[in-house]
């Protein structure tokens, strides 16, 4: 059996969560402005880190269409809403299938 966390530990990782939904909040705002609400419930900001920005797609056709013909225009789209967090990079993942 594990002991238990201290609480130290427990609220540094609150923080730290708290802190990466704060820096992400941006770019769910910019998607809510770009993508109609239809497309928009499958869709999940990951993560930005160094000017990569990780969405993750619940839906294959979804995925195809913007990984093989949106990318860019969702990127300038992103970066003309979000001008002080710059997009050099957007990568799609594949999500949700592993939850049924």
């Amino acid at each position: 059996m594990k002991d238990p966390a201290h609480a130290k530990d427990f609220l540094r990782n609150i923080v730290r969560q708290a802190g990466k939904a704060m820096s992400r909040s941006e770019f769910v705002e910019a998607l809510d402005q770009i993508l109609p609400e239809a497309q928009r419930s499958h869709c999940q900001v990951v993560s930005f880190r160094d000017g990569k920005l990780v969405i993750e797609v619940d839906s294959a056709p979804l995925f195809a269409e913007f990984s093989g013909f949106r990318r860019e225009s969702l990127r300038l789209r992103i970066n003309e809403i979000v001008p002080d967090r710059k997009v050099a990079q957007l990568t799609f993942r594949l999500g949700g299938t592993a939850h049924v």
